[in-house]
């Protein structure tokens, strides 16, 4: 559903803005890890089986049955993933972006939410969750 009209000054502006992210040294170096990263297939398998692995641990806690010695071996498996610096700087670059996207989400959630700009101080206030709407 789309609320705004395609030639909206909201729509204008955002492009802008997303022009300017790409633009930034912050996207583009981290850009470039993420390209690295994908290039390397040894790096990519060890990311999948890593993967697989937290989804089994998960499934474990769902179930009941997540032990110490599960935790153990997933702490070391990460330890082990992070040390090659092409997938801990992936891994350093997915989470850059994914808080990028987060604090421009908070900052226009904020927005909407107080009908004005809203200070440092009213984006610090409730940080449990982005939205606000947590209840925590």
């Amino acid at each position: 559903m789309e609320v705004l009209s395609p030639n909206s000054a909201i729509l204008d502006k955002t492009r802008e803005l997303c022009s300017l992210i790409l633009q930034s040294g912050e996207y583009q170096e981290n850009v470039s890890k993420i390209e690295t990263f994908f290039k390397d297939d040894k790096a990519q398998e060890s990311y999948r089986d890593f993967a697989k692995l937290g989804e089994e641990m998960q499934g474990k806690q769902q179930g009941g049955s997540l032990d110490q010695s599960d935790i153990a071996n997933y702490e070391t498996q990460l330890a082990s993933l992070k040390e090659n610096p092409v997938t801990a700087e992936f891994m350093g670059a997915e989470e850059t972006l994914n808080g990028i996207v987060q604090q421009i989400a908070k900052q226009v959630g904020k927005t909407l939410e107080l009908g004005r700009l809203p200070t440092s101080e009213d984006l610090e206030e409730g940080d449990c969750c982005s939205s606000g709407g947590c209840g925590c």
